[in-house]
């Protein structure tokens, strides 16, 4: 079957998972060229009897059908025998049969040049090519180096068990426990050494009566934080990745009433409101994954994922471009704008007390808030999923009652039809540096990429890497005139010792710290300290 190569495009050494096709039916699992076992759980298989390609011409239409065949391939896929019924007279069926890796593909001229013949004297040809049997899996990978790659190969049969398992309304793997409420369609995530985090994907509609610049709830809100109909499916169930489908519907106002001046209230009438979550765990992860599909037909309105946090907070950690910012749960206001607590990150945020926490990862879902209860302690956070409004500025908002920019109605702002999201919830102990959190970001939002080695000849490939980097966060990788430049920075508040070494280093590569305009700054030797928050570039000689 050949070998597959799996690459690790992040700086950290990671696990992960791949997919992958192997021909064939059955049970099948990979070993790596390390001689680890990897748990192989089967997606989906195709029987060798489907049809990939079916025509039927007659005469000499048969033409544009051998414009398909190339040498030994008819349709883009290698044919290794051709099948022959006459169903009439001067009517034939031709099956072209596909081959698997380890076949010998044939040569296809002699048949064009017959289909080309009977074509010629018009007779009618069906034409037909059925794929080779295939299985789709899902591989659970052994660590691997940051920029390294590792070969795996496939063995038929079972392999070794994995970790994950669903079953009714539950998830588990060897970190997380997920359990979805029948009720609300609510989790609860509790990690193996006993931090929860309780309501859990708690889905919170309200009015939205600002602007594209500002949310502005109605002068009279009405929230809506419970569904009218809940479904919990098990879609898979191990052993390396198991899914929960939980599918909500509640109803929520249509819209809202107001103009460009002022919004006043959410209207009577209502619409329904169908959200469909792919709750998620994979072998070895220690977060959930959660895909949310949102039918939104319902304007003016912000829909946001709330979350109890397992202790109260003081304050939140958000990744920015090159660092983590701290903040305090208010915001600095003024007389003419509102101080309202919901911030950015880019790719996550915790809130923790230093002891406990939880983070949400996300794929573009860039505002959060942490929700403070009566003595002003943060106890919820909370992940705007969706905001949608019909005003480029209005003039009286609550929160800010001055216009921002024209009065100008929109509708594109209102986000209607289906929108799809993706985030993870990761609770842990400690804070955001012990959670480790750039790493997760990188395993939730950066697949493991794989190329097919095709050649039985080519020598298994171990765990090795191109590329280490330890004591900072990498920021971009690239070649400047052919030579290889790393920018790393150190998102901390203390001091790091940053060491870099790549594949060409014997001991006396030489490089240089160059800044943004590639001009050379200071000489590189592999160690440097970094300071607090310092972010430099490093170009590394070709030679």
């Amino acid at each position: 079957m050949g070998s597959t190569v799996v690459v690790n495009p992040t700086a950290h050494r990671r696990s992960g998972t791949v997919n992958l096709s192997v021909p064939g039916m059955g049970p099948v699992h990979f070993v790596s060229a390390t001689g680890i076992s990897c748990p192989t759980q089967i997606v989906n298989q195709t029987s060798g009897d489907r049809v990939g390609f079916s025509t039927l011409v007659v005469g000499q239409k048969i033409r544009w059908v051998l414009e398909m065949m190339r040498g030994p391939e008819f349709a883009g896929v290698r044919i290794k025998a051709v099948t022959v019924r006459e169903l009439a007279t001067d009517e034939w069926e031709y099956t072209f049969v596909a081959a698997d890796p380890p076949d010998t593909a044939i040569d296809l001229g002699e048949w064009r040049e017959e289909l080309l013949a009977r074509g010629m004297a018009g007779a009618t040809l069906r034409v037909r090519q059925t794929e080779a049997p295939v299985r789709r899996v899902i591989v659970a990978m052994p660590e691997i180096a940051g920029y390294g790659w590792l070969s795996l190969t496939a063995v038929e049969g079972t392999g070794t068990g994995g970790e994950t398992s669903g079953e009714g309304n539950t998830l588990t793997n060897a970190h997380i426990v997920v359990e979805a409420d029948p009720a609300t369609g609510q989790l609860t995530v509790t990690t193996t050494d006993g931090v929860s985090v309780s309501r859990a994907h708690a889905l919170v509609d309200g009015g939205d009566g600002g602007d594209t610049y500002n949310y502005s709830p109605p002068t009279e809100d009405q929230i809506i934080d419970r569904p009218h109909s809940v479904e919990l499916e098990v879609l898979e169930s191990g052993p390396v990745r198991s899914r929960l489908l939980v599918t909500t519907i509640s109803t929520v106002p249509a819209a809202a009433i107001g103009d460009e001046q002022l919004c006043s209230r959410r209207s009577d009438e209502t619409v329904e409101q169908k959200i469909v979550t792919t709750v998620e765990l994979r072998a070895d992860e220690n977060f959930v994954r959660l895909h949310v599909e949102i039918d939104n037909h319902a304007r003016d309105h912000r829909l946001r994922a709330h979350l109890t946090l397992p202790e109260p907070v003081a304050s939140s950690d958000a990744e920015c471009a090159f660092g983590v910012v701290s903040r305090d749960l208010e915001a600095e206001g003024g007389p003419g704008e509102f101080g309202l607590p919901t911030f950015v990150s880019r790719r996550f945020v915790d809130a923790s007390n230093g002891s406990v926490g939880c983070a949400i990862i996300h794929d573009g879902l860039l505002e959060y808030e942490v929700l403070t209860d009566e003595s002003g302690a943060g106890t919820e956070l909370a992940l705007t999923l969706l905001r949608a409004t019909g005003y480029l500025s209005r003039a009286q908002a609550q929160l800010r009652p001055n216009p921002a920019g024209p009065l100008m109605p929109l509708t594109g702002a209102q986000m209607a039809g289906t929108i799809a999201l993706d985030y993870a919830i990761l609770p842990h102990r400690g804070d955001w540096q012990q959670a480790q959190l750039y790493s997760a970001a990188d395993a939730f939002l950066v697949p493991l990429e794989r190329a097919r080695v095709k050649t039985e000849s080519t020598p298994t490939i171990g765990d090795q890497s191109g590329l280490i980097v330890t004591g900072a966060e990498v920021a971009a990788v690239n070649r400047y005139r052919g030579e290889l430049t790393v920018r790393v920075f150190n998102p901390t508040n203390e001091p790091s010792e940053l060491c870099i070494i790549t594949s060409q280093d014997r001991g006396d590569q030489k490089a240089v710290v160059v800044d943004f305009n590639e001009q050379v700054i200071d000489t590189f030797s592999q160690t440097r300290t970094l300071g607090p928050n310092e972010i430099i570039t490093v170009r590394f000689s070709a030679s």
